[in-house]
């Protein structure tokens, strides 16, 4: 129940229409953490197993997302504040201020390079040194600098976080490139992924990424793109709907990956023989679901319009 890392993809189609509701989002997920007995220094997972049971897991057991789960709530709840007035930020930002400090606090020890962990894309299996795990959780720094401890009016915080991030996402360029890539984990030679976490340094205005990252990710996914879009990464010829559009935003100043990306989404929508519910999960090469339909993350092809323009 309120699954963060169901709730995180789908971030953009509520920052596009109505960012309160996504205020309405996140207003349980921190309310458990900060009061309701959350026993760990990272975020939860979700507010209960069994829907419509918001029992919580006081004693500490559910599917831990440690990196994953933190960095989204942070990047959620910047994405949120970036929306409101300064008086309202600010007034939100410091409510919350303790909770999210401790998540912050948490991807500077734990984000540069994750140790072995679950993350969002569970039905790949736990790994260890993921290079799209760490970008997020560095971005997750980032947001926390630039957006939170800014709204919140902490400058000494501001200063310290954001100088975190850019010594990170230094060394994560450095320790993830392989070749004229980047690795789907560190300790992993001639392997890649789709480096989806890169859309909320665009969305937040981080400027973390730099352009010649960019541009050779794009090039890389541009030449092993599939029938129907590119795939999760090497290990698998599917992908996934919503972490293809949040490419396409990352790369939106790049024409020929973005128009890629947003293409074969749609030729795999208009021509899947499986005619259900939009599904976020399906194979490239034979344009087939693989599972999932119909999920809250599918709020994540509004990515592209979430953009400054």
């Amino acid at each position: 129940m309120s699954t963060v890392d169901v709730t995180y993809p789908g971030m953009p189609i509520f920052l596009y229409l109505d960012p309160q509701r996504l205020g309405l989002l996140l207003a349980p997920l921190l309310d458990y953490a900060e009061n309701g007995g959350w026993p760990k220094d990272y975020a939860e997972h979700d507010l209960g197993s069994h829907y419509p049971d918001a029992a919580g897991h006081n004693d500490g057991q559910e599917e831990d997302m440690p990196v994953e789960e933190s960095a989204n709530m942070l990047i959620m709840t910047a994405g949120y504040l970036a929306r409101l007035t300064a008086a309202d930020a600010k007034t939100f930002a410091a409510a919350h201020y303790p909770i999210l400090k401790r998540w912050a606090d948490y991807l500077v020890g734990n984000a540069l390079d994750p140790g072995l962990q679950n993350q969002t894309d569970d039905f790949t299996g736990w790994i260890a040194h993921s290079v799209n795990l760490a970008l997020k959780g560095i971005v997750g720094v980032g947001a926390m600098s630039r957006i939170i401890s800014t709204a919140a009016q902490n400058a000494a915080d501001a200063t310290h976080y954001l100088s975190t991030a850019r010594d990170y996402i230094g060394q994560w360029a450095t320790m993830g490139q392989d070749g004229a890539h980047l690795r789907l984990a560190y300790d992993q030679p001639n392997t890649w992924s789709q480096k989806y976490n890169g859309y909320p340094d665009q969305l937040l205005g981080l400027g973390l990424i730099s352009s010649t990252v960019a541009d050779h990710e794009a090039a890389w996914y541009l030449a092993h793109r599939n029938q129907y879009g590119v795939p999760l990464d090497l290990r698998h010829s599917y992908t996934k709907t919503d972490w293809e559009l949040w490419t396409a935003a990352w790369q939106h100043r790049n024409a020929a990956i973005r128009d890629a990306l947003i293409t074969d989404v749609y030729n795999f929508a208009n021509t899947t023989p499986n005619r259900v519910p939009f599904t976020d999960w399906y194979d490239t090469l034979s344009g087939r679901q693989q599972g999932f339909q119909a999920r809250p993350v599918i709020g994540g092809v509004f990515a592209l319009l979430t953009l400054p323009r």
